[in-house]
């Protein structure tokens, strides 16, 4: 079956707040949530020890999930912490930040517009907190546009591999030769997705990589410059997929 699927962050909406939690912040934001004693710790080596275990998910392409991430980050460094306080801290963290979220420009027109065409719909992100995506998605009243949200914490892999688009299209039961993925990053949507098999739309934006790269930069099959009016551009490059010239 052929689908389409987007990245969330930077190509859906915008919501930096949670973005530096996701990369960076969050052990450091549950201490100062539960007002937890770092004993011998310090910030510094939180967030050094949360950076590390991030770089580690990428090497790998096994993610590890927000509660798991900051559990292991308190444990290595003797931090006491219960768990479920852990947990429901986090949630807090990640709830509050959605207060922040803008949709991106075109977004959610081009979302609907492939929703009443028939195209089937999914979400592909790395995010370490599955339901701060569905928190959004419902905020931006497009969730019933999509059959599936997969994120790294739900799926267990990184967009440094394949298997997390793997994952998509076996839930979506969608035939990578004829499927589309839409993304912000050269990196992890348009390298990743093409090695997966397939086709990868770049939505061209001022980001940087959050992690340093030497990876060959990735040349997308279509560029967007926005997502401004994107709907028939996509449902065309989707039909044009389905029935190649040279068929």
């Amino acid at each position: 079956m052929q689908v389409l699927t987007f990245d969330f962050h930077n190509t859906l909406a915008n919501c930096d707040p949670w973005f530096d939690l996701e990369v960076r912040d969050l052990p450091s934001s549950v201490i100062d949530h539960l007002r937890l004693p770092l004993g011998d710790a310090s910030k510094h080596l939180v967030d050094r020890a949360y950076r590390q275990l991030r770089l580690d998910v990428i090497a790998s392409g096994n993610e590890i999930d927000a509660y798991d991430a900051v559990s292991l980050v308190f444990e290595g460094l003797d931090i006491p912490a219960d768990r479920a306080a852990v947990e429901l801290a986090i949630d807090d963290l990640m709830f509050e930040c959605t207060g922040a979220m803008r949709p991106v420009a075109g977004a959610v027109g081009t979302v609907r517009h492939l929703h009443h065409a028939g195209v089937k719909l999914g979400v592909v992100s790395s995010a370490v907190h599955h339901r701060t995506l569905e928190w959004i998605l419902d905020a931006l009243g497009i969730t019933s546009c999509f059959d599936v949200v997969v994120t790294s914490a739900s799926s267990g892999f990184y967009k440094s591999t394949t298997a997390i688009f793997q994952a998509a299209l076996d839930r979506l039961d969608g035939d990578p030769a004829t499927s589309v993925h839409v993304g912000d990053s050269l990196r992890w949507d348009v390298a990743t997705a093409q090695q997966a098999g397939l086709t990868a739309v770049w939505l061209k934006t001022p980001r940087r990589e959050t992690f340093a790269s030497t990876t060959p930069t990735a040349i997308p099959d279509l560029t967007l410059d926005s997502l401004e009016d994107a709907g028939p551009v996509l449902v065309d490059l989707l039909e044009r997929i389905r029935m190649p010239i040279n068929a």
